[in-house]
């Protein structure tokens, strides 16, 4: 799973001041992956340059590991 890139608006949203928070800092300075901590996997939102987190959200199970039978309908 690639790091994806995160907008201005994203981080506005997760209530990101750049100015305040991160001084010198743009939102190409920020990606959004997949991480595994004691908890399991987590889609977080890191400062690339500190690997700050600012947002974590549970992630998928396996993590970036996608199963064959993925999606597949079994009834």
């Amino acid at each position: 799973m690639p790091r994806e890139e995160v907008s201005q608006e994203d981080l506005h949203a997760l209530g990101v001041d750049l100015a305040r928070d991160f001084p010198g800092s743009t939102a190409a300075d920020f990606r959004r992956y997949p991480v595994l901590s004691e908890g399991g996997w987590f889609i977080a939102v890191k400062h690339q340059r500190t690997l700050e987190s600012v947002a974590r959200e549970p992630g998928p199970l396996l993590g970036p590991i996608i199963l064959a039978s993925d999606g597949l309908d079994v009834n």
